[in-house]
């Protein structure tokens, strides 16, 4: 048996195996990689004895079948597990560690178990694959991303999001011989979407600049973008930019004069829009009196 190795480390969290049955070092999983594993001997417990597994965990779910697909996991212990998956060989079998502390270095959760990796579809480098299976995959995270959003599960929404958008840009750039006029729409709009849905997470942490650089990118491509011009004008609130988030909304309201949000978020700029245009005129009247 060998001894154990750290796989991954951070202040908060330690990622540890120990070989038991080594494995074929020449096949190794990586991102997108299919694996077939068996996980057994599942273990958890705190500083106060043991505990449940968060219930988001598909991998240390009474249900899970077996299967990880490298880069498709939203729950954090599930996406630790798949660093260790990255670091195991076909056919190695091993003792796995997970440890997580709170700011105090207080044990929140240590789980351990035993896993085999029996199988390994190797996969092709994202740089090899074709135009429309990066679309695909695209679309697959996308759609994951807007579920979690739904779910209130903001940040595993956006890590979704994000890789979505790594899979659009990787066609770029975009072919007109090999990609017809009507796709190449659709993954403009695509991109338009996961800039404003990346925007929308952002926005639910105040992070103001950082959700109005995405919403400037989505606008770039789509001046018109209700949902990016509605967002912008949020991050403009965010940032205490009235008069420009007035311009936004009142687009909005342009383009939807029956849109309710807009109105509401309108009802509520106006009254800081109208004091700006009071104290200015007054400075200006001061000015030249």
């Amino acid at each position: 048996m060998d001894k154990e190795t750290v796989v991954s480390s951070r202040h908060d969290r330690e990622l540890r195996k120990k070989i038991i049955t080594p494995g074929d070092y020449t096949v190794v999983p990586y991102e997108d990689s299919r694996c077939r594993i068996t996980i057994t001997d599942i273990k958890c417990c705190n500083d106060g004895g043991p505990c449940d597994i968060e219930s988001e965990s598909r991998i240390f779910s009474d249900s899970f079948d077996g299967n990880v697909l490298i880069g498709d996991s939203d729950c954090f212990l599930d996406r630790d597990f798949e660093l260790v998956l990255q670091q195991m060989c076909l056919g190695e079998v091993c003792e796995v560690n997970m440890v997580y502390n709170d700011g105090a270095e207080v044990l929140v959760k240590e789980i351990s178990c035993k896993v085999e990796l029996r199988e390994v579809t190797e996969e092709q480098l994202i740089s090899d694959w074709s135009w429309q299976r990066l679309q695909e995959t695209a679309l697959h995270h996308k759609d994951c991303g807007v579920k979690l959003v739904s779910e209130k599960r903001i940040v595993d929404a956006f890590k979704r999001f994000n890789k979505a958008l790594k899979f659009v840009t990787a066609i770029e750039p975009i072919d007109p011989e090999i990609i017809d006029e009507e796709t190449v729409k659709e993954l403009i709009d695509l991109k338009i979407k996961l800039y404003s849905n990346l925007a929308h997470c952002q926005l639910q942490f105040e992070e103001y600049d950082a959700a109005l650089e995405l919403c400037n990118k989505a606008l770039k491509y789509d001046s018109d973008s209700l949902k990016a011009l509605y967002r912008r004008c949020t991050a403009y609130i965010g940032l205490h930019k009235y008069e420009e988030a007035w311009v936004d909304i009142q687009h909005v309201l342009r383009l939807d004069p029956n849109d309710k949000a807009a109105q509401n978020k309108a009802s509520q700029i106006r009254p800081k829009v109208e004091k700006i245009t009071k104290e200015y005129n007054a400075v200006i009247k001061k000015m030249f009196s």
